[in-house]
């Protein structure tokens, strides 16, 4: 990621003390709050284990206070999902989580929340950009015959709130398997806020762990976990050990590492594809029900469609976004959603991703299944990927989209959009195989280009294709 403020559906974030500022945050805070909020409000605040968290967090804690706040939860440094479920079970009207997510330390930022614990849809986050930008010094009067709102610390009652959460999603018979099995797994939080849960988690479901990089704050590696920055942690897997799991500083995301001479990792690689992790936890999650409506983004493998067959489960695709599959998720009911793209799952009521959740769901079906993960791997429909990012200037992004588009509809391919002239498209050559693009409305002049099939021949030749024609457009 690059410097400057990048202010969207996804949050505020930027270098801190350099674009990114308390005075900043402040603005936020009295605008969110005004917009938002009456006087008298409960809200939460959180965030991940970056030195510069706990100043932001000052300045939000005063703007909250000087807005007429009754109470503010402070919960300290807590995964993302821990404070969502915090703002719900607190009875919470809203609340900030400060991050800047998997991007590198200098980086900060936050995520205002709202009264069902979820960031704010698109149309909510630009009224509220807008008007942080509108707002004069003559906007932030504090409120009249205020009290200054009581600070109080619940850190250590919204981690045994999601330890609950997660005990009873996975349900009596699961747990007790889990529990039995003694299962043995590597924890690489990378002094994130994975580590204020991990050990609690591990008791909950006598899991034997050993975590490197546990000090807070520390970063023993590159924030965002990949195969370049995990890759290591497959040297330290033995026969004792399941798996490693490495997470970014907020832990909505994580990566799992296989043993290298496991025959899966051999032939996939030993960082496991997030489609598969999310076929994984759709197959754990689903257990006894039918009919279910999975939501994923329309960047998801196919993987995840064929594995839930078998629970008359249905897949419903949408634009990529982590609150676009929550939208969808709330229309259609859903008990589990995600983008298999980057490995999320969003398990109700949490409205964002958890890389804790993931772990749990796996576990439950190595348990009950009594099976390794390599071998249930072994026994879902291999998919072959090629994920690609390509240079388009903004102004050119919905031209090359559409160019796509004519190219391959000219050649007989059925063609599938989602969220209007910016958003998704995907050209089918069979039931299994996909070339999809879309410009990256995150990363500045970036247009991605994936393509999936069962046959890997496809997916070279067609990602080639594809990386051809937008060339010479």
């Amino acid at each position: 990621m690059a410097g400057g403020l990048i202010e969207s559906f996804s949050g505020i974030r930027g270098i801190y003390g350099q674009e990114l500022t308390g005075d900043l945050a402040y603005k936020y805070g009295m605008v969110y709050h005004h917009i938002f909020h009456k006087p008298g409000a409960i809200l939460v605040v959180a965030g991940d284990s970056r030195k510069s968290t706990s100043v932001l967090k000052k300045y939000f804690i005063r703007s909250f206070q000087d807005c007429g706040a009754k109470k503010i939860f402070d919960l300290g440094v807590v995964p993302i999902q821990v404070a969502e479920l915090a703002i719900i079970k607190f009875k919470a009207q809203g609340g900030v989580y400060i991050s800047a997510s998997h991007n590198e330390p200098e980086f900060n930022g936050w995520k205002l929340l709202k009264q069902d614990g979820a960031l704010f849809y698109p149309r909510q986050i630009d009224r509220l950009i807008r008007a942080v930008h509108q707002a004069g010094a003559n906007n932030f009067k504090s409120a009249n015959n205020r009290q200054i709102a009581t600070v109080i610390d619940k850190h250590q009652q919204a981690i045994q709130a999601y330890i609950r959460f997660i005990s009873v999603s996975l349900g009596k018979q699961a747990m007790a398997k889990i529990k039995q099995a003694n299962f043995k797994i590597i924890f690489d939080p990378n002094g994130g806020a994975a580590i204020s849960v991990i050990k609690l988690f591990c008791q909950a479901l006598n899991i034997q762990a050993k975590i490197v990089n546990s000090r807070l704050g520390q970063f023993g590696r590159k924030v965002e976990p990949n195969v370049e920055s995990l890759g290591y942690l497959s040297a330290k897997l033995n026969d004792d050990y399941l798996f490693a799991a490495g997470f970014d500083c907020d832990a909505d995301r994580v990566e799992f590492v296989l043993p290298a001479q496991s025959n899966f990792a051999k032939e996939m690689g030993v960082v496991l594809n997030g489609n598969y992790v999310l076929a994984l936890a759709c197959d754990a999650r689903l257990a006894g029900t039918k009919n279910q409506i999975v939501v994923t983004n329309d960047a998801t493998s196919y993987l995840v469609r064929d594995v839930i067959k078998k629970y008359q489960a249905k897949i419903k695709e949408v634009e990529v976004g982590e609150m676009v599959i929550v939208k969808a998720m709330e229309k259609y009911q859903s008990v589990i959603g995600g983008e298999g793209s980057n490995g999320g799952i969003i398990v109700s009521p949490i409205k964002c991703r958890d890389g804790l959740m993931s772990i749990a769901l796996i576990l439950k079906m190595l348990a009950i299944h009594g099976q390794s993960l390599s071998e249930i791997l072994a026994e879902y429909p291999k998919y072959y990927s090629s994920h690609n990012k390509v240079v388009c200037q903004s102004d050119k992004a919905i031209d090359a989209r559409q160019r796509l588009i004519d190219y391959f509809k000219n050649k007989g391919y059925k063609i599938r959009t989602t969220g209007g002239i910016t958003g998704g498209a995907k050209a089918l050559l069979d039931i299994n195989t996909y070339t999809w693009w879309r410009q990256s409305k995150t990363e500045p002049g970036v247009f991605r280009i994936y393509c999936e099939s069962d046959d890997k021949n496809k997916v070279d030749e067609l990602a080639r294709e594809t990386i051809q024609i937008f060339n010479k457009l």
